[in-house]
């Protein structure tokens, strides 16, 4: 009976135990899931921001979901006094909620701004998160320390008891007690072994490092080290600022301590300087990191590397600049004054080819970088892959489209053709566009019902157009015009069709007025101007066109006046 009676309770502490690792396994795997998804959700709702279709829809509710159920387990389970504090006390359970709120309301926004804000949520609840893991790593061991602890004390009697007994009984039970031992570690060791896959991978793909109440280096991931080029060894210990690059100011860091040290995150955008002297910037998010007493231990950063984007603002800035000096290269090898302006045309139109370009350049930068990284980590899926290249070759398509445009304008003959005024017109106002709306300007225009086909020089009257609306852009920002505005009207009469182009930047003195057809007349500084624009437009429509070009003053600003004989 003895026998039986500690056999029995062997027996049921094993399965204890196994039930303890099951259950416990299964709670770390789903929290380490909860993790990885808080981190997916960006990289799905980026995807579904640059392309919302249905499909990529229904795959960021499907993660939003996954999310949301392995939140509500983790809470149904049963939480330990140290979880209860961290999500009731620390508000965890609220912050979840808000974040998984969030992104159901972005899904119906699309707003960039508000997936931005949730990317750097979702790195402070990575940190929390982790905490959570690590908790339930701590009390699932102590759990299964203490059954363990049970069993032996078990082992013991019984076998006390067996040395009374034949040994013929003792020794199947203790054989079986010695398998089921091996499989529980084989277990254990399979769920370490998952759970550290997992954290392998954080460290490889995120730019995370902790520090002590001083600021020096306790942990560095793969990624941290990747990008500043430096080894663990070499970070670890060392004080965080041994990246700081002279260009940042000593403010930015001040205003960065007190806000950490206050209990607050702190995130913003930071330049390092690399071991080999190498620049890269990175959007930072630094908060604290508590012990169980909620004293702040130290702070834990975790960072989006921006350098790419950097550069793109960077030669977006300098575009204009590196054009135009190109441009005054090109005009000293020039014999003619016309040249010259043919190639501040030039310039210009490539300013503005530059406009089209942003857009699809960055959707295919994207796309592209994106594909990399989801391939790495496993994650990318056909209909992902499918979106991808789609996205990439619709902005390929797109920029050969503006090339043409671009093409077309630039070599076409000057002879004459028949074609649609309205279709010619807005042909070269789309060139434009894309810089007008950068800096905010609204175009209108006001068409004729009738489509005005007209037999003449396209070419030369895009050429004047885009010349006139140009200046006026320049007009408007250069006065720092409030609510700017460019107005275009075309209107058929019996013999003419007559175009008109007025701003709101003010117009043009009246003593000046009767000389801005005049060839080499500006008011621009000469780095600028030739004073040959709106000369060569005059040429172009009295000459070429044989019509009318003439300006006046409104009640707004200056008003062209272009009369081209039907």
């Amino acid at each position: 009976m003895l026998i039986a009676l500690f056999s029995t309770l062997v027996y049921v502490n094993v399965n204890d135990i196994m039930k303890s690792i099951k259950n416990d396994g299964m709670i770390i795997k789903i929290s380490g899931r909860q993790r990885m998804l808080s981190q997916k959700l960006i990289l799905v709702g980026k995807g579904y921001l640059d392309n919302p279709d249905k499909n990529a829809k229904e795959i960021l509710i499907d993660n939003i979901k996954l999310f949301e159920e392995s939140h509500e387990y983790l809470i149904k389970i049963g939480l330990s006094p140290a979880l209860k504090k961290i999500y009731y006390e620390q508000k965890l359970d609220k912050d979840i909620k808000e974040y998984i709120k969030k992104f159901y309301a972005f899904i119906e926004s699309k707003d960039s701004a508000a997936l931005t804000k949730l990317r750097i949520e979702s790195h402070t609840l990575l940190t929390r998160l982790n905490e959570v893991v690590k908790v339930y790593e701590k009390e699932g061991k102590l759990k299964l320390q203490k059954l363990e602890n049970r069993e032996k004390y078990l082992y013991i009697i019984t076998l006390f008891v067996l040395l009374f007994e034949a040994l013929f009984i003792f020794y199947p039970a203790s054989k079986k007690i010695k398998e089921n031992t091996l499989e529980l570690e084989k277990a254990v060791e399979d769920r370490t072994k998952e759970l550290q896959k997992s954290l392998d991978i954080v460290s490889k793909y995120v730019i995370y490092s902790r520090t002590d109440l001083k600021g020096i280096i306790t942990y560095a991931s793969e990624a941290f080290c990747e990008v500043s080029g430096y080894s663990k060894e070499e970070l670890l210990g060392k004080p965080h600022n041994i990246i700081r690059h002279p260009d940042m100011p000593k403010e930015a860091f001040k205003q960065m301590w007190d806000t950490i040290k206050a209990g607050k995150a702190w995130s913003g955008e930071v330049k390092n300087l690399k071991k080999d002297g190498g620049v890269y910037w990175v959007l930072a998010n630094i908060s604290p990191e508590y012990d169980n007493a909620g004293n702040i231990i130290g702070y834990a950063g975790v960072r989006h590397n921006i350098t790419s984007e950097k550069e793109i603002e960077e030669l977006n800035a300098n575009l204009e600049k590196r054009v135009q000096e190109e441009v005054e290269k090109n005009k000293e090898k020039q014999m003619m004054l016309y040249e010259q302006s043919k190639s501040a045309q030039m310039s210009e139109m490539i300013i503005n080819i530059a406009h089209n370009w942003r857009q699809p350049l960055s959707i295919i930068t994207t796309a592209a970088s994106g594909l990399k990284l989801q391939k790495e980590m496993d994650i990318l899926t056909d209909d992902i892959y499918e979106t991808s290249l789609e996205n990439i070759l619709l902005s390929s398509k797109y920029l050969s489209k503006t090339l043409d445009k671009f093409s077309s304008l630039v070599n076409e003959d000057m002879e004459l053709k028949d074609f649609i005024l309205q279709e010619k017109v807005d042909a070269a106002l789309d060139l434009i566009l894309p810089a007008l709306k950068e800096k905010e300007i609204k175009l209108t225009r006001v068409y004729s019902d009738e489509k005005i086909k007209l037999h003449s020089m396209p070419n030369e009257l895009s050429k004047v157009i885009l010349n006139i609306v140009t200046n006026s852009k320049e007009a408007l920002l250069n006065r720092k015009i409030k609510d700017p505005l460019i107005d275009l009207h075309i209107d058929k009469h019996d013999k003419t069709v007559l175009i008109t182009i007025e701003d709101n930047a003010g117009g043009i003195n009246d003593d000046i007025m009767p000389k801005i057809f005049d060839p080499y007349f500006t008011t621009k500084h000469q780095s600028v101007g030739t004073g040959m624009g709106l000369h060569i437009s005059y040429v172009i429509v009295t000459k070429a066109l044989n019509g009318k070009i003439y300006a006046k003053n409104s009640n707004n600003g200056v008003k062209f006046y272009i009369e081209i004989p039907v």
